[in-house]
């Protein structure tokens, strides 16, 4: 039988186009609510991870007992000598970090307005051995950090909750070059900003020196030898080795389970995935992308059930000329793809803004990679056939003699 000239799921669909404008803007609703959840639990997870993916270098030695950034296990620091020494290697560089005991006094100019402190993430490096990537920095920067009591600060820290009265103020008061405030209750001085931004553990974070982290962070509560660990280690590469030749090269010199070796890319899985499993982050923002994608079901059904309906003596003509329930079927399937296709035009576009308006207000890095476009794509093409393969069954049972 020959298929009409005029594509019948198209003519089904667009013979009224208000009506159609409003199908669309349905499918393109659940599109928005998918995308916006699946975009807020990603940005939190990789809120987290920015530090890790800023590091300047293709390995990281991590302690196998610490589950996260936050937690205080470390490497000892004669690991960082034997991975110098390992083919391929061309530096090893230990970074210190301290999220629970250092704390940042608020810069207010008024001394009688500097009465709280704020907890803060201290990320302590060498700054000679180059080993974040912090545009922004300039080399002068960098060397002044060698002078103690001095540091960079996060210009994306949280924002104090009064922009009005605050105006471009974080939950720490003004952060400047030049300013002076107290960390862990030692004077400190700003000289230069970076962004790395807040995540669920800090509110945001200040880059020192080796030394300036021993004096003021370490030695109030590790006085004798407080550097003898490492929170992690970045090692960097010689041009074009194999990072997985150098890491099974790490783990066959360290052997004894005590120092794990992991691609950056894996330290960052391994981060986001505590994350999952221990807060509510999966849970929630998952469970809003599941309701998305059953309320666009339920939608796109009602949608192709009425359209169904209204055209029933049509399929009912076409069924007694000869058309097969296949493909009437199909028909209703290509109606399905249709509304998946401008639907996901329509809700993606709004999704976009939305990331941009949540990234400004919330300060969490709000992105749509291609694999999340493709991810929201696939739920968008799958909620939506799924629902026209329910609707067939209204076509199926369309009989001729009951319709004339």
């Amino acid at each position: 039988m020959a298929v009409p000239p005029v594509p019948l799921a198209w003519k089904n669909l667009a013979h009224d186009k208000v009506r159609f404008a409003l199908f669309a803007s349905g499918i393109g609703f659940a599109v928005v609510l998918m995308g916006v959840q699946l975009g807020i639990m990603n940005a939190m997870l990789d809120a987290n991870t920015v530090l890790i993916e800023r590091f300047k270098g293709e390995l990281v030695l991590v302690n196998p007992s610490r589950a996260s950034l936050m937690f205080r296990e470390g490497v000892s620091r004669r690991r960082i000598e034997e991975a110098k020494s390992v083919a391929g290697v061309v530096h090893a560089a230990p970074v210190y970090l301290e999220y629970q005991s250092a704390n940042l006094r608020h810069t207010a100019s008024d001394p009688g307005e500097r009465t709280h402190t704020r907890r803060i993430r201290v990320i302590g490096v060498n700054p000679d051995d180059d080993v974040l990537d912090l545009p922004g920095v300039t080399a002068e920067q960098w060397k002044q950090l060698n002078t103690p009591g001095t540091a960079l600060y996060d210009r994306k820290s949280r924002a104090h909750p009064d922009q009005t009265n605050h105006p471009g103020q974080s939950v720490f008061g003004k952060l400047e070059p030049d300013v002076q405030t107290e960390l862990a209750g030692r004077t400190i001085t700003l000289i230069g900003g970076f962004e790395l931004g807040f995540d669920f553990s800090n509110d945001g974070s200040v880059v020192v020196s080796s030394d300036t982290f021993s004096d003021w962070v370490r030695k109030p509560y590790y006085p004798i030898n407080p550097m003898s660990e490492a929170d992690l280690v970045v090692v960097k590469l010689e041009p074009g080795a194999d990072p997985e030749a150098v890491k099974r090269a790490l783990q066959e010199k360290f052997g004894g389970g005590d120092v794990l070796v992991l691609t950056r890319d894996e330290m960052i899985a391994r981060e986001k995935q505590f994350w999952w499993t221990n807060t509510p982050i999966g849970f929630a923002f998952g469970a809003g992308v599941v309701l998305g994608f059953i309320v666009g079901m339920v939608i796109c059904y009602q949608i192709l059930a009425s359209d169904v309906a209204d055209h029933l003596p049509e399929y009912a003509t076409l069924k007694a000329i000869g058309y097969t329930n296949g493909y009437l079927s199909r028909v209703v399937i290509e109606e399905s793809l249709i509304l998946a296709a401008v639907g996901f035009i329509l809700g993606m576009a709004v999704t976009f803004g939305a990331y941009l308006m949540l990234t400004d207000i919330t300060g969490l890095p709000m992105r749509l990679t291609p694999g999340r476009f493709g991810l929201i794509l696939g739920l968008t093409v799958v909620m939506c056939v799924a629902s026209g393969l329910l609707a067939v069954g209204k076509v199926k049972k369309v009989d001729p003699a009951d319709v004339f």
